[in-house]
């Protein structure tokens, strides 16, 4: 009989490698590639998760999802936080559930998006006055969770939505962590319960509201309430909420971390943001709402975008239940283990990216093209389960961008911003900034030829 793979070292009795991994997942997951290249094991108490290193690797894991692989069964803290809803449900409701997502995420959806974006972005920009201070870290979140009402339910999202509906996604984020055992009444479980049922009281009467109004079809409930499933059934109030409280989730709380991230790494390398300023003063109009032709000639903002997920991914680890045994590179992974892509260590391989160590979002252009594997990242996952809403968090990200370095001089103040593991999507720790509004904004060049044409 073949071996299971060999175990990383270092575990510990009853708790295996769960302090070490909930810690730094970037550390245990590189100790293991060093130990053991290929395939390694590690223990998160009574779990044993067989680690998956490279893009060949990552391909059987995506490929195999659905198959051997399941999803729907492996993140029990995020379900006991958002329900069964999506890409956290069962095989079934995920084939059923996916109609949806072609929907909100088509093309034309899309477009109207990029207006609530805007809107948010310089609702928020507006707010800041001439300068200051401000943490992105806490300022991103909010932001993004606007974004995410306006888009999927319009502008008038915030009569429906106060302080503690979002500040309830936090305490959901926080129950998260694969460390935390889910049904003990530990303080972190309950704000969890009790966060799940307020988001549901404010779900309930606007779900019954487009139940009463059929003919409304405009915003993401409505669309829920009046599509049917893959099987030809409906969906139930409870699962429409689930449904709303994981695209809510997923819309605000990985991309928030990654543009902190991003501003941070571009304040880091003047050089580089230096190209980006000139792209945006040649090709963001001041004067003019950002369209989907615009956001096509912002390639420098885009390449930083990916390096950024390269470098500093909101999701570096993703996991699967073995349902039957699996051989693989000459073990054998039995069923009910766990499966893990390593993305820390394939994000810094040195046989894949040149330099792996520097921000070089060049890497991205037409000339190098280090990303044409899809393997090569895993933060938007792959194969059928690749992000649906990741070009709206990459558009999300291109506008706040663009419009906050147009409109302000920025100074990074936070003088070692690190990643924060373990509590629902990795982020940046605090990220501080000074900002001051330009006198004389960038896109004049653009506005220019903008009026010209």
């Amino acid at each position: 009989m073949q071996n299971t793979p060999p175990m990383l070292s270092g575990g510990l009795p009853f708790l295996g490698h769960a302090l070490e991994f909930g810690k730094d997942i970037t550390k245990i997951c590189q100790r293991g590639h060093e130990e053991h290249k290929g395939i390694f094991a590690i223990k998160l108490l009574s779990a044993n998760i067989a680690v998956l290193d490279g893009p060949e690797l990552n391909k059987f894991f995506y490929t195999e999802t659905d198959k051997r692989l399941n999803i729907g069964e492996v993140y029990d803290n995020l379900k006991s936080a958002i329900g069964r809803a999506i890409f956290i449900g069962t095989k079934e409701q995920y084939a059923n559930q996916r109609v949806f997502l072609r929907i909100l995420f088509s093309r034309e959806k899309m477009a109207k998006y990029v207006k609530s974006m805007e809107d948010e972005v310089q609702f928020w920009l507006d707010s800041l006055g001439d300068e200051g201070t401000v943490n992105l870290t806490d300022d991103f979140l909010r932001l993004t969770q606007y974004v995410a009402g306006n888009a999927f339910l319009g502008g008038d999202f915030r009569k429906h939505f106060d302080g503690d509906f979002w500040a309830a996604f936090e305490d959901l984020s926080k129950a998260m962590s694969p460390t935390i055992p889910r049904n003990l009444p530990l303080p972190v479980n309950i704000r969890r319960d009790r966060s799940r049922r307020l988001i549901k009281r404010t779900f309930d009467p606007i779900v019954e509201n487009h139940r009463q109004h059929p003919d409304n079809l405009d915003d993401t409930i409505g669309i829920l309430t009046n599509t049917p499933q893959r099987d030809g059934t409906y969906m139930t109030n409870q699962e429409i909420v689930d449904f709303m409280t994981a695209i809510f989730w997923a819309g605000h709380e990985t991309t928030a971390g990654q543009s902190a991230w991003l501003v941070t790494l571009l304040l880091q390398h003047p050089g580089y943001l230096e190209k980006v300023c000139q792209e945006i003063e040649e090709n963001l109009p001041l004067d003019q709402e950002i369209t989907g032709s615009t956001l096509r000639n912002l390639n420098h903002i885009y390449w930083s975008i990916e390096e950024t997920a390269r470098m500093r991914p909101a999701a570096p680890i993703q996991m699967r239940l073995v349902e039957e045994d699996i051989e693989l590179e000459g073990y054998k992974i039995p069923a009910g283990w766990l499966v893990m892509v390593n993305g820390p260590v394939t994000h810094n391989d040195p046989e894949i990216w040149e330099d792996p160590d520097a921000f070089d979002p060049l890497r991205y252009s037409p000339d190098r093209n280090e990303g044409k594997n899809a393997f090569n990242t895993v933060n938007f996952g792959g194969g059928t389960h690749k992000c649906t809403g990741m070009n709206f968090a990459k558009n999300e990200m291109a506008i706040i961008m663009g419009r906050l370095f147009q409109q302000f001089e920025i100074e990074l103040l936070s003088k070692d911003p690190h990643t924060v593991f373990g509590m629902g999507a990795a982020k940046p720790s605090e990220v501080w900034v000074k900002y001051k509004k330009r006198e004389v904004p960038l896109g004049a060049q653009a506005q220019e030829a903008a009026h010209k044409s």
